[in-house]
């Protein structure tokens, strides 16, 4: 739950209680605010603060928790849930109070409780110098300090310099990080001002935030009354919570393994891809919710999990938005009616993957910032890797650029017939490393993309015209007359022929071979495809064939 939507509760519930009469209005108007920020702009303002808020929740807390208690009532009544909403309101205030910028940010909102209330422990049990000995905003300008040091401790109140809260006095990173140490060493320490129940060994043992989850279904007087031995920890957790941690991974990891099983009963299509993916991306953050904000397990379990929750997030995440760019494409690609090896086809898989990796890149740095890695730091790994991966695989980037030539310029295009490096064959796939030719023989040539943009390459399909040549031998000895009768008989059949070229025709004598004359025979057929250029270029010498036979004429 976020803090915004945990602040606006507690006024919310105010309203809802006033209406149905549970609390009274000189009670409602005398609570604190539950959005007054506490005074950050002195070590003494920030120390006093923090601990007036935590106080005042502190008070609140056990004060309903007693109430409720001591009515014998099964379910709490609004007016001691109203008393919990306040104990969260103090205890978010005092949290400003607290550096925590160099907490990953996942796990920033329990962890931010947590600490609270063992700082407050800590100062609890700790001998304060008066209000008047602590620095105020005047004295720290006056005496150039930055930071001020709680006496005989290493606890330091450090101005912020830069970000959206620069000028302000927190306790700092140090302090916070350090926070449970202090703890450890001070907690077998007597209180100084009056407290008597440990508040921490309390927060970190008893379901409160469980009984508060359930307290509709449940009530959470059972809740607390576990047996005692529930309570003993073990890694710093009372049983009863590694018993609901158990459940909960349980629950989450028989989920996502029926997704994946439920995968391979769904009929064969693009978009069950995405059920795996989904199903991690669904419960990772709902486990996580349940283990920080209804469990409250206790660090170091806490960090490991929740951190570990968090990146089998994103990765999820990174996984359902690659599927959704595979599932995308192939669906254009079907919805175009183009073939699934077709250069189109190909570019489409191509800007689709190029806009899923720059997505998933985002996810992924987004991510590394949630886990407490800096950004700039994944940003600069991710460009030293592409950097080295480059470097290593040049020839693979290289056949990769010219296959997207080829996309862009498109001299083929998949069905195509061409000849390139003496191989002459029909296109099969463009792929993003290599092109596939099916020769005359059947057999598949594959050649880098490479090395095809840096070959000359003839688009046999593209010709405008299908030129023919051939060469007629007929014997010396031949009459001139019936010489001249024969190539004029070609060359009208030539010209009556509806596929020629009429002006191309070339019907001539060329050479003397061998003692026998050489008829050079050569014209143009305006056809499609290679198919019909050979059924034309049969039919055609079949009839100088039948010309010849009825002009007696013999071809040697």
């Amino acid at each position: 739950m976020s803090l915004r939507c945990k602040h606006l509760i507690a006024p919310i519930f105010l309203v809802l209680s006033l209406l149905n009469g549970e609390i009274r209005a000189d009670e409602a108007i005398s609570a604190p605010a539950p959005l007054k920020p506490i005074d950050t702009s002195s070590p003494r303002s920030t120390l006093l603060g923090f601990l007036d808020s935590m106080n005042r929740s502190r008070s609140v807390y056990f004060d309903a928790l007693s109430s409720y208690l001591n009515s014998g009532d099964l379910f709490a009544k609004p007016s001691v849930l109203y008393g919990h909403m306040l104990y969260v309101s103090n205890i978010e205030a005092a949290e400003r109070a607290l550096d925590l910028s160099e907490l990953p940010p996942a796990v920033v909102e329990e962890s931010a409780r947590r600490l609270s209330i063992q700082l407050n422990e800590v100062l609890g049990r700790l001998e304060l110098p008066p209000a008047e000995a602590i620095p105020d905003a005047k004295t720290m300008i006056t005496a150039g300090l930055t930071r001020w040091v709680l006496p005989d401790t290493e606890i330091r109140i450090s101005r912020v310099e830069k970000g959206p809260r620069a000028g302000e006095y927190l306790f700092d990173a140090e302090t916070i990080n350090r926070t449970p140490v202090f703890y450890d060493k001070v907690k077998h320490l007597s209180y100084h001002r009056g407290e008597t129940v440990d508040w921490y060994e309390w927060y970190s043992r008893q379901p409160m935030a469980l009984a508060y989850a359930l307290r509709h279904i449940i009530p959470p007087r059972w809740l607390m009354e576990m047996p005692g031995w529930t309570r003993d920890a073990l890694l710093n957790q009372p049983f009863w919570r590694w018993i609901g941690l158990l459940l909960v991974l349980g629950v989450a990891a028989l989920g996502v393994m029926g997704c994946f099983r439920l995968t391979r009963r769904i009929p064969q299509g693009n978009w069950r891809r995405l059920l795996r993916p989904v199903s991690m991306m669904v419960m990772a953050p709902a486990s996580a919710f349940v283990l920080s904000d209804i469990l409250r397990v206790s660090s170091p379990v806490f960090e490991w999990i929740t951190l570990s929750l968090t990146c089998l997030l994103y990765l999820a995440l990174a996984w359902t938005v690659w599927s959704i760019g595979g599932v995308l494409a192939e669906s254009v690609i079907a919805s175009e009616r183009l073939r699934t090896g077709s250069i189109d086809g190909q570019l489409i898989r191509l800007v689709v993957r190029l806009i899923t990796v720059i997505v998933v890149v985002f996810i992924l740095v987004t991510g590394a910032d949630r886990l407490g890695l800096p950004a700039y730091s994944v940003v600069a790994g991710l460009g030293v890797g592409g950097l080295a991966f480059a470097l290593a695989a040049q020839q693979t980037l290289a056949n990769l650029i010219g296959s997207l030539i080829i996309m862009f310029e498109k001299p083929f295009v998949t069905g195509n017939k061409i000849a390139v490096k003496g191989i002459e064959g029909k296109v099969e796939s463009v792929g993003f490393r290599s092109t596939r030719i099916r020769t005359s023989q059947h057999s598949v040539v594959t050649i880098p993309s490479s090395d095809l943009v840096n070959s000359t390459i003839d688009n046999l399909d593209r010709r405008s015209y299908r030129h023919i040549q051939t060469h007629l031998r007929l014997p010396t000895d031949m009459p001139s007359v019936k010489l001249d009768t024969f190539l004029a008989g070609i060359r009208d059949l030539l010209k009556a022929h509806p596929h020629t070229v009429k002006p191309d025709i070339r019907v001539e004598l060329h050479d003397f071979d061998a003692g026998n004359l050489d008829i050079l025979v050569g014209f143009n057929l305006e056809v499609p495809h290679g198919a019909t250029e050979a059924e034309l270029r049969h039919e055609i010498l079949r009839g100088i064939l039948g010309l010849a036979e009825e002009d007696g004429v013999t071809l040697v």
